[in-house]
């Protein structure tokens, strides 16, 4: 092929624009599927997390619901981990007492002064974990099995 011929094939294909939409397409639908999954994917993780989140403040809720300092906190774990579609286990209760803002050894203990300012808390933790659709390589901490960890935590004062 002469070079005459190769400018005139080049002219006659730079002024035609048949299929320009096509190849416009081809290159931005992988870009664009990305973003909707990713958008698609963010949503469900933090509806997810609000549920986790939810679940542990109604523990909390349940908890400080009674007059009485309990100790006994199977029932709230349980709902809890209903509400956040866990196990049992991934719902965390935890108490302790402050005298004067010191942590003290035992929830149930008394303040050793009688003037000491006295304060029970409760606080209740919820393992959550979501698993994406799309596997978004480094840009996602995921564990060994694939799921993000999602955390719910929730703490009152009861006395």
């Amino acid at each position: 092929m002469s070079s005459s011929s190769l400018r005139n094939l080049a002219r006659r294909m730079i002024g035609n624009s048949a299929g320009t939409s096509t190849i416009e397409l081809a290159l931005i639908l992988p870009v664009g599927m990305f973003l909707m999954l990713g958008a698609i994917d963010s949503s469900l993780a933090f509806a997810q997390h609000l549920r986790v989140e939810a679940a542990a403040a109604r523990a909390v809720e349940r908890i400080t619901a009674y007059s009485a300092v309990r100790t006994d906190y199977t029932a709230s774990q349980a709902e809890a981990a209903v509400a956040a579609n866990v196990a049992v286990s991934d719902v965390t209760v935890t108490n302790w007492l402050e005298c004067n803002n010191v942590v003290q050894a035992s929830f149930n203990a008394t303040c050793p002064n009688n003037t000491d300012q006295i304060a029970r808390f409760v606080n209740v933790s919820v393992n959550g974990k979501f698993q994406p659709a799309v596997n978004y390589g480094g840009f996602l901490t995921t564990d060994n099995n694939g799921f993000v960890r999602l955390q719910g935590d929730a703490m009152a004062r009861i006395q």
